[in-house]
């Protein structure tokens, strides 16, 4: 047999050299592939939460009346409406002075008076009446069931503007202004104290500023695995015509604005001045903002 010519040598050698670099190439560009876009594992379906499909409805929006009262029959300690606005994406929070003023057709001067004439379904009815807003729920508890109720849902930080000191009438409340954790029993002092240097308008802003708080900082405690159990207990403890019913239906909603804002829930204060009778009157200002935010 003849030897190979060179040229054919040549060629059969250009041949392998180009074949190997080609399939080294390829291999670092798998390489590379693989590196920056790795396959990643698809969900479940389980693991799809319902959340994921949710779009805000004007039917989700709840607008709840919060009352507590005192050891004496008929006497509140706060007036606080909480607003589930799932269209803007809002929680907010607003606290009436005990004696703020009703219109003349709802039957009561104040809703002190609503309140210790027909409890917490009549105050809620005098608001809508008389600030032309929606109050779809109410919960209405005495001091106990408001600490147990905070502390089965949790404690939760909370920054005190300033120091608490009152000790009369059988009341005895000390709290230093600052950082701080607050359980059941602080809670309930923070909103019953009686001598803010601006009175009740000052009560109401702080113990707005404190509900706002406490619901940015313990919401996903009523979306977690024993939420049910723990919905169910705090309804157990008030006087409330809140089904749990009401909190089921709205668990996506209350999802979605868990994860659509950290802080969600906003305090709002009235605006308004007292006449000669003591009594509060909300300026033309606060019934629109009452509008605009709880309508």
């Amino acid at each position: 047999m003849s030897p190979k010519s060179p040229k054919k040598q040549k060629i059969r050698f250009f041949v392998l050299a180009f074949a190997l670099s080609f399939f080294v190439l390829a291999m670092m560009g798998l390489i590379v592939v693989f590196v920056l876009n790795p396959v990643q594992e698809q969900p479940s379906s389980s693991q799809i939460s319902a959340d994921a499909f949710y779009l805000p409805g004007e039917e989700d929006n709840l607008t709840v009346l919060l009352t507590c009262h005192g050891p004496q029959e008929g006497e509140a300690v706060f007036f606080a409406l909480v607003r589930l606005d799932m269209l803007s994406g809002r929680i907010p929070v607003i606290l009436f002075p005990l004696q703020t003023s009703l219109e003349e057709q709802t039957g009561f001067v104040t809703l002190a008076q609503a309140y210790q004439t027909g409890g917490a379904p009549a105050v809620a009815k005098a608001l809508s009446d008389t600030y032309s807003i929606p109050v779809d729920r109410y919960a209405d508890g005495d001091a106990q069931a408001l600490i147990d109720a905070v502390n089965r849902i949790g404690i939760a930080e909370y920054e005190l503007g300033q120091d608490l000191s009152y000790h009369d009438e059988g009341m005895f409340i000390s709290l230093s202004a600052g950082r701080q954790l607050i359980d059941g029993q602080k809670f309930l002092d923070i909103l019953r104290y009686p001598d803010y240097k601006d009175g009740q308008l000052e009560q109401c802003r702080e113990g707005a500023s404190l509900i706002a708080s406490y619901i940015n900082s313990r919401l996903e405690a009523v979306l977690g695995q024993n939420a049910g159990s723990l919905v169910g207990g705090l309804l157990d403890l008030v006087d409330t015509n809140i089904s749990y019913l009401d909190y089921e239906s709205r668990l996506p909603a209350l999802t979605f604005l868990s994860k659509l804002s950290a802080e969600p829930a906003q305090a709002y204060t009235l605006t308004g001045g007292w006449n000669k009778a003591g009594v509060f009157v909300p300026d033309a200002a606060a019934r629109r903002q009452l509008v605009q935010t709880f309508a």
